[in-house]
């Protein structure tokens, strides 16, 4: 009978060991190839490094003036390339994007406010209307007719035109009270505007008239009472309450005019308020 050493085949034991001997050699070319690598990057490391010392030493003596030029340290300058119109649009969009859209809309405001200045109705007289009542806001028409009647093409553009501001003093309503108080806040620091037609006393300092038409019981301290047939029949309004008036604010020195520009005013309106009177003093109750 053949002997046989132990169990496993002696060709199974050559091929372990062949593939034993195989693995050791490929790690054994591993580390020699990562031993390589390994010195090949301290290599660079080091080339670097002294190349950054050589650069450093050039910098030095180029600004301490002791090397007029180097050869370690080169300027390149590569021109810039050439970029297209819509190129150079887009940059520009692009870097300054929101400084444009201000400035459009800057150009657009001022447009605007340059139109409207030079389009505008400049009225040749307005009238404030001070009053809770609204009757008056209701009446807006014919009291502008009724001034027109008297007041004539004073700016020169060929049309007689008056504008009635209407500023409530009824400020039951909240949705409307910080509006009308904002309008006459306003109005009280404009001297442009100096007829006031009301039905009771206002924030606005009225011209005590009385001096100047003496004996006329229809003037009072706050100006002229112009309830009557006459008015009542121009305004459509029978159930005018009996304290309307018709008064001229006092100048003064506002936040936008002047006492000389307001007094100026007065002067222009007086006229009107003159052949108003007139009339309601002919008409009599």
């Amino acid at each position: 009978m053949e002997k046989r050493d132990g169990f496993i085949p002696k060709e199974d034991i050559e091929f372990e060991r062949e593939l034993r001997e195989r693995e050791q050699q490929e790690e054994a070319e591993r580390q020699r190839l990562l031993e390589e690598k390994k010195e090949q990057e301290e290599q660079d490391r080091a080339e670097y490094e002294k190349q950054l010392r050589d650069k450093k030493i050039e910098l030095m003596k180029l600004k301490q003036g002791v090397i007029d030029s180097s050869d370690v340290i080169k300027e390149v300058h590569e021109e810039a390339p050439k970029q297209t119109a819509l190129q150079k649009v887009s940059n520009a969009w692009y870097r300054s994007k929101w400084l444009i859209l201000f400035v459009i809309a800057m150009v657009i405001i001022v447009a605007y406010i340059t139109y409207d200045m030079v389009t505008a109705d400049v009225p040749d007289l307005t009238v404030l209307v001070v009053s809770s009542d609204p009757g008056f806001y209701y009446r807006t028409e014919e009291i502008q007719s009724f001034f027109e009647d008297y007041c004539g093409d004073k700016n020169g553009d060929g049309e007689t035109h008056v504008m009635i501001y209407n500023i409530s003093t009824d400020y039951s309503d909240p949705n409307t009270a910080t509006a009308s108080q904002a309008q006459l806040m306003s109005q009280l620091q404009t001297g442009e505007n100096v007829l006031v037609l009301s039905d009771q006393p206002t924030d606005f300092i009225m011209k005590d008239l009385r001096e100047e038409y003496p004996g006329d019981e229809r003037i009072t301290e706050l100006g002229l009472l112009i309830n009557c047939e006459f008015t009542r029949e121009k305004l459509k309004w029978e159930a005018m309450p009996e304290g309307v008036y018709l008064g001229v604010r006092q100048p003064a020195k506002l936040l936008s005019t002047s006492e000389e520009t307001m007094e100026e005013n007065v002067r222009e309106v007086m006229p009107v308020f003159e052949r108003i009177r007139e009339d309601v003093e002919k008409s009599g109750e």
